[in-house]
């Protein structure tokens, strides 16, 4: 008879305790729906786990501003480059390189030489409307000529790096109602502890020749889990005063 392994809740971090939670779920659903308890069940454990999804979201966002903020000093480096790169031209002996310049630089001015200090949602707006000019057929010859095609480049790709993390962090601040990590935590656990049992009391009573592939389904994830966790909790055991012991002792062995 197939048996259900056993899964250490304490020992997972919160993003694997959710993610195999999700996968239980989400087995349960598709292989026993025909158990109303057990759907019952899901039904529980399905919002005890949405309150622990919120209050990951909210770690999330105070990591996205600590990261919105430093694709914000990128892209702000990148126009003062690529702007500085215009200027440099403004007193060219070239013709055509001069030339470039009273092309461009005009744009530049337009949309304000310290573009970069004005507040992220209006530097968003003028990056835009600085990224449609380049993109005219004179623009792109002057562009050219300078040799600065590259530079427009990297200014477009880390604003594009920057509204990324922008909207996640955005979206996620939509919802500021969220429940602590300890609490929903401590919520959900009981719940999967008591859900391998009781899975394990329909293994028991189903009829010989029963299809119980979600067991193997589920005993699939959770080893997952586990091997990740013995992975971790073997790192942690090897750090001594922040050097990896086992390296050392591999060295040690080497010499001997």
């Amino acid at each position: 008879m197939k048996k259900l392994r056993d899964l250490s809740v304490s020992l997972t971090t919160p993003a694997e305790f959710a993610g195999i939670s999700a996968y239980y779920l989400k087995v349960i659903k598709k292989h026993l729906a025909d158990n109303p308890m057990l759907i019952i069940i899901v039904l529980i454990i399905q919002n005890s786990l949405d309150k622990l999804t919120e209050s990951m979201s909210a770690i999330r966002i105070n990591k996205l501003i600590a990261e919105t903020a430093k694709l914000d000093e990128v892209r702000d480096n990148a126009f003062i480059t690529f702007r500085n790169m215009i200027s440099a031209f403004k007193k060219s002996d070239v013709a055509d390189e001069k030339k470039a310049h009273d092309e461009l630089w005009p744009v530049i001015e337009k949309l304000g030489t310290t573009l970069y200090a004005e507040g992220y949602l209006e530097q968003s707006g003028r990056l835009d409307t600085l990224f449609q000019e380049m993109k005219k057929p004179e623009k792109v010859a002057a562009l050219n000529i300078l040799g600065i095609t590259g530079r427009l480049d990297k200014l477009l790709q880390s604003e594009s790096d920057y509204k990324i993390v922008y909207n996640e962090k955005m979206e996620l601040e939509t919802s500021n109602d969220y429940p602590t990590l300890k609490e929903a935590r401590k919520e959900l656990t009981p719940l999967i502890n008591d859900l391998l049992p009781t899975l394990r009391m329909v293994v028991r009573a189903a009829p010989e020749g029963s299809d119980l592939k979600w067991v193997d389904l589920m005993n699939e994830q959770t080893d997952l889990v586990m091997t990740q966790v013995a992975a971790r909790k073997t790192r942690k055991e090897n750090l001594v005063d922040g050097k990896d012991i086992s390296t050392l002792k591999e060295k040690t062995t080497d010499v001997e």
